[in-house]
């Protein structure tokens, strides 16, 4: 198995406040891998740590080569420039590339990202979760090998993160893209091959998937952390013996063993 971020027992104080400790935490490559917590429970400065923006105090953090791409939960704080292009080509020319090179480096971003249509656009005049693509847009212009979603859903309307959420789990799926999705809320991770649960600095819970999660937090919850009803009722769902693949068949199924005695 091939590794794209390593660590071993990282962590990281601002001053005398110690804000990670202990983290033990590998993440394969190619892999969709999931963080879970409350707000203040580390998981932005976790981000910072992958991405190189701050060296930790303990431990060892080791990217084994990857370049790794960080996308804020505002992505209005990463859009550096007036014209969408003009704003992806901006890590590229830092590079020294080629001007060829960086349009096609832009045309191809873009492709990935479904924003073709964004590319002569204004920033200031895109949505939310078009900025967000924008972003994710020039971390793929600079061919960042992983990229670490920090809160990326915060800021988004209903039908805008669902694109977003859609967009990460393609990127992941069909480019091969190794995903660190962080959020506090759990149905941002569905679809996530391992998560793990932060709270106040350290790794309380590992699981396998956002309905293992949903069954731990369920008998040992932790304040801040929001399942999304959808999640909860799946989750029930599989305890009964029920595949949620259709919700409406999967809740008729329900209601037969409830009214038989069986739930």
């Amino acid at each position: 198995m091939q590794l794209a971020v390593s660590l071993t027992q990282a962590g990281f104080s601002y001053g005398t406040k110690t804000v990670l400790r202990g983290i033990d935490m590998t993440i394969p490559r190619g892999s969709y891998f999931g963080v879970v917590g409350p707000n203040g429970s580390g998981k932005t400065t976790l981000a910072y740590l992958i991405s190189g923006i701050l060296p930790p105090t303990t431990g060892t953090i080791d990217t084994h080569g990857n370049r790794v791409g960080l996308v804020l939960a505002n992505p209005e704080n990463q859009v550096v420039s007036l014209v969408v292009e003009e704003d992806i080509a901006f890590g590229p020319e830092n590079l020294r590339l080629s001007s060829s090179e960086i349009s096609d480096r832009i045309g191809c971003a873009l492709r990935a990202v479904h924003g073709e249509y964004m590319r002569q656009s204004l920033t200031t005049a895109l949505s939310g979760g078009e900025l967000a693509k924008v972003v994710f847009a020039g971390q793929l212009a600079l061919d960042a090998d992983v990229l670490v979603l920090d809160e990326g859903t915060v800021m988004l309307d209903p039908v805008n993160r669902a694109t977003l959420l859609a967009t990460v789990r393609e990127l992941n799926r069909d480019l091969g893209k190794t995903i660190l999705h962080i959020s506090h809320r759990l149905d941002d991770l569905d679809g996530a091959d391992e998560i793990v649960a932060i709270e106040q600095g350290t790794i309380v819970v590992r699981s396998g998937g956002v309905f293992d999660l949903a069954r731990g937090l369920s008998e040992h919850p932790i304040p801040g952390i929001e399942p999304g009803a959808r999640i909860l009722y799946e989750a029930f769902l599989r305890e009964q013996g029920i595949s949620p693949s259709c919700l409406r068949e999967a809740t008729l199924k329900l209601a037969g063993k409830i009214s038989s005695g069986d739930a």
